[in-house]
């Protein structure tokens, strides 16, 4: 498989996750599981987190190595900002809301996710370092 190719596979977990989000943003209800405290906000939390890690992938292992601080709050804020445009979104689809909570969770979520991508990355390098 060449560079190009594999750059272009490491984009499409993001795509897909992104539209997948957007996708269940757009139904009126979601099944829910009885008596778990919050399940809302984990499930929330979780799809941003995986967002926000694979859209890390967007960046190179360069630019994580280079800049690691800038590269999660980028890539931390992206998810967040796609978190409030999928509360907005929400907004206008029947029987569900726009909530300031669930894009709490969505940010919570996209910096965990980020966080976690960052530190792939650093074990990497140091697999790396090693050889």
């Amino acid at each position: 498989m060449s560079a190009k190719s594999l750059k272009i596979l490491l984009k499409l977990p993001a795509l897909f996750i992104a539209a997948l989000i957007w996708f269940l943003s757009s139904q009126s209800t979601l099944p829910e599981v009885k008596g778990v405290l919050g399940w809302d906000k984990l499930q929330h939390l979780l799809a941003f987190g995986a967002l926000a890690a694979m859209a890390g992938l967007w960046a190179s292992p360069v630019f994580w190595k280079r800049r690691p601080a800038f590269a999660l709050l980028l890539t931390a804020l992206s998810g967040s900002a796609y978190g409030a445009i999928d509360e907005f979104h929400q907004y206008f689809v029947p029987g569900r809301d726009c909530n300031v909570w669930d894009w709490i969770a969505d940010t919570l979520g996209a910096f965990l996710g980020a966080a976690a991508i960052m530190l792939i990355m650093k074990i990497i390098e140091n697999h790396k370092r090693k050889q």
